[in-house]
């Protein structure tokens, strides 16, 4: 948090009054934001978005994990040879070959989207975006009680983008493998667990690096890094050394290197706006300086280049993440006045109808433009461009003229005949037009675009889902879901009903399911401390479970900088009173007027 000298006066002066107030404390009940009767229910949408995640599981570990139908796959990719890696630096040899047997192992990680394909690029936006939509909307996955399964998402894609990075002894990049298989994945439409062809590795290297992929990994590290550094903070400090390492070699050595990606992921050279990004990261952990780039009309200039942009946020051009992220951290209005023309640019939006302009995976767009809205509204849930966002996921998850919700599991309708192989294997040819095997429960699949929507295998622009259009979605769900709330628990009797879910499964360790080990020269005990996991209930900063004065007081000395004031992650979460995001005095008077009965608290109160 940012507190400024004025902040801490002021603060001062409320822990005065706040103190005189302690022998009268009136009781308050919870006042939790709740969705409106005409919206969907954002907090069920978002718990269940993250199983798509599982349904793209790649290696081992997926065998009775969280989804009945998915099971480890590709496990052979834990034994890729060396002597048929593209562009392999043999420098990297002995690093990522330790015993000598010409083989790597590049097992693990997400598969792209409908196919098997597995590019550190999308991993890595994907995994960045994610993490966005916790930091700018304050632990939101603690608040809807999923951190755990977010925290399993996020740390299987960054085991393997660390797998796939050989670090020689002094901690320096040497070569990063940056896809495994290729267009030829797409002529074995089957299930991953069946599948056996070859499937080539991809390298880059000082003399032929590409500085795009690079920061989105680095993205993707910092960022869990970021969101994770209280829930297991080994696993972050791990993640931040490598996205140190990775942003050095990336800052040394520029570089494009596509080979393999058949343009299913061309890029220019350009990669200013994810070294922004990877800048915003690492200065938002506390170990890289703040980055000096300020948007002015739509132009961004810094170390890394000038560009005039404009364009929506996606793979390709992440600018207003950028810009999501500066203006959360410094409160700068420039980043807010560029998103606002970033918005404008993209036309803005109508409460009366969907925005289809994007073409191929429209929806995934959408969800874009919307987490701009979202943030341009500022906590402000009855301005123009929230309630835009809110028409346009209301639709998305339902409300539409086809009665489908195209997040898949959600509602009681759905798409049937999407792209994805491993839940739609059919007979093994897209062209015949199966129904799917299995709900792929989770995954936001392309919808409707200016022509129409075809619930059609083969029509992969409608039917497709990836793990960019699921990063998009959660961007503007747990954007929507802090500013006009909903159940989060509606989602596990539908979870529990699936067929397709094992809801016996338990997600990780974390602060639900807290493994400790003590060794002694003698014997090893393990055992298991569970601790009740917090709900959101906004004023309780000291999580009594009541709100009175006594959470005043340690917020007003929190705001002081007082060093014994500890509040906790989720006590930041209540203690944001009016929840715009940032914790000062005026959250300090919110609950006193609500403790007195004068002003309810909450968003827009």
């Amino acid at each position: 948090m940012f507190h400024t000298e004025k902040t801490k006066r002021t603060a001062a002066g409320i822990l005065g009054a706040a103190m005189t107030l302690c022998s009268c404390i009136i009781p308050n009940a919870a006042m939790t934001a709740s969705a409106d009767a005409d919206d969907e229910n954002f907090g069920e949408a978002l718990a269940i978005s993250l199983y798509f995640y599982d349904a793209n599981a790649c290696g081992t570990g997926i065998t009775d994990g969280p989804l009945t139908w998915r099971g480890d796959c590709h496990t052979y990719d834990g034994q890729a040879e060396i002597s048929k890696a593209e562009n392999f630096n043999s420098a990297a040899a002995a690093i990522m070959d330790p015993d000598g047997d010409g083989k790597m192992d590049l097992s693990g990680g997400y598969h792209d989207a409908g196919d098997h394909v597995k590019f550190n690029l999308t991993i890595g936006y994907s995994l960045s975006s994610l993490a966005m939509s916790d930091y700018l909307n304050d632990g939101v996955y603690a608040d809807i009680g999923c951190m755990d399964h977010f925290a399993a998402v996020l740390k299987r894609g960054c085991d393997y983008l660390m797998k796939t990075t050989a670090l020689d002894g002094s901690g320096n990049v040497v070569s990063i493998c940056y896809q495994v298989s290729d267009l030829a994945d797409h002529n074995y439409w089957s299930s991953p667990e069946v599948q056996t062809y070859e499937r080539k590795t991809y390298w880059m290297s000082a003399g032929n690096n590409n500085r795009k992929i690079c920061a989105d990994m680095v993205n993707a590290l910092a960022g869990t890094a970021y969101v994770l550094r209280e829930y297991d903070s080994a696993y972050s400090e791990k993640c931040l050394k490598y996205a140190q390492a990775i942003f050095d070699f990336a800052k040394a050595h520029n570089g494009n290197e596509q080979s393999g990606n058949g343009g299913m992921y061309g890029n220019s050279a350009d990669a200013q706006d994810e070294m922004l990004i990877a800048s915003a990261w690492l200065y938002i952990n506390g170990v890289g300086a703040m980055p000096g780039c300020i948007p002015s009309n739509q132009s961004y200039s810094s170390e890394f280049g000038s560009e005039y942009d404009g364009y929506l946020y996606s793979w390709d051009k992440q600018y207003q993440g950028y810009s999501w992220l500066m203006y959360k951290a410094t409160k700068n209005a420039a980043f807010k006045t560029e998103l606002i023309a970033d918005y404008n640019n993209q036309g803005g939006f109508s409460e009366t109808a969907y925005s289809t302009k994007w073409g191929w995976g429209n929806s995934r767009y959408n969800c874009a433009v919307q987490a701009t809205a979202i943030a341009i509204a500022d906590g402000d849930k009855t301005s123009a461009s929230a309630k835009g966002a809110k028409f346009q996921m209301n639709y998305i998850l339902g409300r539409n003229s086809y009665n489908y919700s195209f997040l898949v599991g959600y509602g009681d309708k759905c798409p049937t005949h999407y792209h994805h192989r491993a839940s739609n294997p059919g007979t093994g040819n897209p062209k015949d037009d199966t129904a799917a095997k299995y709900l792929v429960y989770g995954a936001l699949i392309g919808g409707p675009d200016g022509s129409g929507y075809q619930d059609y295998q083969d029509s992969y622009t409608y039917t497709e889902p990836a793990l960019d259009y699921n990063a998009c979605f959660a961007l503007a769900c747990a954007g929507l879901y802090r500013l006009y709330g909903g159940d989060p628990a509606a989602a596990k009797p539908v979870l529990d009903a699936a067929s397709e879910i094992n809801s016996s499964y338990v997600f990780g360790s974390g602060s639900v399911q807290q493994e400790t080990t003590t060794t002694t020269e003698t014997s090893t005990t393990t055992t298991t401390e569970t601790e009740i996991p917090q709900t959101k209930l906004l004023g309780d900063v000291d999580l009594s479970g009541d709100v009175d004065v006594n959470d005043c007081v340690l917020l007003a000395r929190y705001n002081t900088e007082d060093a014994d004031a500890v509040v906790t992650a989720q006590g930041k979460i209540n203690a944001d009173a009016d929840e715009n995001g940032t914790l000062d005095n005026t959250d300090v008077t919110r609950i006193l007027q609500s403790i007195a009965k004068l002003r309810p608290m909450g968003a827009g109160a």
